[in-house]
């Protein structure tokens, strides 16, 4: 059997800043539990891609879309031996909220489904996909974007929050705890720092922010650091100044951290 190389790019869309794109084969790589700041819609075009979430472990076959909401906590790795190709689309929650009120009424929405069985969906954000790579004339591909995500929104969204009922003390406090870290991410920060700022014992805490952000906190903290790193390299930072700001020990260190998480290396996140 031939060997098919993997490989993957990350950029932002030429139309829009506020839309960052990815495309991928891959058959043996794997990628860690983590999460995104965006709203994540791809389509897989070949093979099969499995993730485990939340709830259990989901597969979507070729010629279905995968949508995950921001900051669901995932993983990534192939569900058929001939691996997965696919492509992606991360909207920003500004842009989300933005379409959403137009065509929902209303900025709060969310994606009950992970894997979405869409024939006409799947064939038409494979498009809009595909024209991004050429973009030559930004008004099309804006408006292919745009006009994308309307329908997205439209056919699969849900409104109102994503959980009914009141939050528990635990949950106030894992919140408080979280802003700590977006606060500091950048900073070193102890768990009796975020322990003070909830107002709850050091192993209750971590307990308690893992059953609300699917993390610990230190796991979660990475995440940021992450997120933030991909953030400056596609504004086209160099990838050492980039894991000074971001709070790594060293180049080689968001090397590791950004092929786990987003599948590539810092040189292959360009603008």
């Amino acid at each position: 059997m031939p060997v098919v190389e993997e490989h993957a790019r990350l950029w932002t869309a030429a139309a829009s800043s506020q839309v960052e794109l990815f495309a991928a084969r891959f058959e043996r790589f794997a990628f860690d539990r983590h999460s995104h700041e965006q709203l994540s819609v791809g389509v897989i075009e070949q093979g099969a891609e499995g993730l485990h979430v939340v709830g259990g472990k989901v597969v979507i076959p070729a010629g279905q879309l995968v949508i995950l909401n921001p900051g669901q906590v995932h993983t990534g790795f192939a569900a058929a031996e001939s691996g997965w190709r696919y492509r992606m689309f991360y909207f920003d929650t500004a842009m989300v909220e933005e379409l959403a009120r137009e065509h929902l009424g209303t900025p709060d929405v969310w994606f009950p489904e992970t894997a979405v069985r869409d024939a006409r969906l799947f064939s038409r954000m494979r498009c809009v996909h595909q024209a991004q790579e050429q973009a030559e004339d930004p008004l099309t591909a804006e408006s292919l974007l745009l006009e994308g995500l309307g329908a997205v929104l439209r056919r699969h969204a849900r409104t109102g929050p994503a959980s009914a009922g009141g939050r528990p003390e635990s949950r106030q406090g894992a919140d408080l705890a979280r802003q700590l870290l977006h606060d500091r991410w950048a900073d070193p920060v102890t768990v009796a720092e975020l322990s003070a700022a909830a107002g709850m014992p050091r192993t209750t805490l971590i307990a308690a922010f893992r059953r609300a952000y699917g993390l610990p906190p230190h796991a979660y903290l990475l995440r940021l650091r992450a997120n933030r790193a991909r953030r400056l390299l596609l504004a086209g930072q160099r990838p050492a100044d980039v894991a000074v700001a971001a709070g790594f020990a060293d180049q080689a260190h968001l090397t590791r951290i950004c092929k786990r998480y987003f599948g590539v290396t810092p040189g292959a996140i360009r603008p």
